[in-house]
């Protein structure tokens, strides 16, 4: 129970860090943004404790379907599971703790290749009537479109 109290105050404590600082945050979304499948909660605690994470999965997941061990002595990252009666630990594993096995799978990892980065500001460009010379790089265009949203919902 200590230990899951432990993280408990990990957490409480990582989500007052990154909500203080704008860069603090900006490292989170990092992490967030490479684990987009775990839930807030999850990618608070993942960040917390390993903000170099790449792919987490369990033991369970990474030995059966993925075919690729945990290495021996690899230190799982602590999440809270209150799925069930009893709030309880359950343990993930970065991409990093692990080694193929004959018949082993490398997880996609999502990303923008370099080639893609010009249709995709134009999109963003055509379907949210982004305007101005800052919309003119991907970046740019992604924080004009973010600036927008925010007023949006500044105003609702």
């Amino acid at each position: 129970m200590a230990k899951l109290n432990d993280i408990r105050e990990l957490a409480e404590e990582t989500a007052g860090k990154v909500s203080r600082s704008p860069r603090e945050w900006m490292e989170y979304l990092d992490t967030a943004a490479r684990l987009y499948r775990y839930p807030f909660a999850d990618s608070l605690l993942i960040h917390a404790q390993r903000p170099d994470a790449i792919a987490c999965a369990s033991m369970e997941l990474w030995n059966g379907k993925m075919r690729r061990w945990v290495k021996r002595g690899a230190k799982g990252i602590a999440l809270i599971d209150d799925s069930g009666r009893k709030t309880r630990l359950r343990y993930v594993f970065d991409i990093s703790d692990t080694r193929m096995v004959q018949g082993g799978r490398t997880p996609f990892l999502w990303q923008i290749k370099e080639e893609q980065r010009e249709d995709i500001r134009k999109f963003l460009v055509d379907a949210y009537w982004l305007e101005g010379e800052e919309t003119e790089s991907l970046p740019g265009a992604l924080r004009v479109l973010a600036l927008e949203v925010t007023e949006e919902l500044d105003e609702a």
